[in-house]
């Protein structure tokens, strides 16, 4: 993402309120850009399918889609109601659209339905009628390459992902700490917002499980060295 072309997202939920309610919260955020919603599962694919049309990406430059936030239970183009439906569009979005992030948004805090969202390729999981900062964080988390669980989901699922190996941009962003750079000098580094970089932070610390930013620093160091001995 540059400064002049935030991420483009597209909203999927059959009820009206949390659509504006989103738009409403994404339009304050100059990252974001909501360019398509969609109540049902026919529109949900038409927007996606649309953003493909050459002539749609030259008008609103919507050259791919960067974020889908969507609803579990969605009806069809007929008002029936497909409880998986959300869930099905991720598994077809997911694999068409490997780079596109999906973000479940649902009242549903269930054990089975999360884990279903997640096999079929969703990067987080987000209950309705969470707090802005935590979908602010959710976001983040899932555009910056991370997995998001909402903090009200059951103990079970919320297990630290300690053990898995940090991406290249992650182990860019630890040898920056390392060299005693704040988060907002690394965003200006890397050419990215600083709600990124946090995003890659928590990843980095559940990765490592790492509860404290002085531990933080002390695994970038181990890792890397401290630039005060050279």
């Amino acid at each position: 993402m540059t400064d002049s072309q935030p991420y483009r997202v597209v909203l999927i939920d059959d009820h009206p309120a949390i659509i504006e309610a989103l738009r409403a919260f994404l339009e304050t955020v100059l990252e974001f850009k909501v360019v398509g919603t969609a109540k049902n599962i026919q529109e949900a694919k038409s927007v996606i399918r649309n953003s493909e049309s050459p002539l749609l990406n030259e008008i609103y430059r919507v050259n791919e889609i960067d974020l889908v936030i969507v609803d579990i239970r969605l009806p069809d183009a007929d008002g029936k109601m497909i409880h998986d439906g959300g869930i099905n569009l991720t598994t077809e979005f997911s694999e068409r659209y490997p780079d596109m992030a999906i973000l479940i948004y649902s009242a549903d805090a269930k054990l089975e339905p999360v884990r279903r969202a997640l096999a079929a390729g969703a990067s987080g999981y987000l209950l309705k009628g969470t707090d802005i900062p935590v979908i602010k964080q959710a976001i983040a988390v899932v555009m910056a390459g991370g997995t998001y669980l909402d903090p009200g989901l059951p103990g079970r699922l919320k297990r630290p992902l300690k053990g898995e190996t940090l991406t290249r941009k992650e182990e860019e962003i630890m040898h920056l700490f390392s060299q005693w750079k704040t988060r907002k000098e690394i965003a200006h580094i890397l050419q990215m917002a600083t709600v990124t970089v946090n995003a890659h932070c928590i990843n980095i610390s559940s990765k490592l499980g790492l509860r404290s930013p002085i531990e933080f620093y002390r695994e970038a160091i181990r890792r890397y060295g401290n630039p005060d001995d050279v």
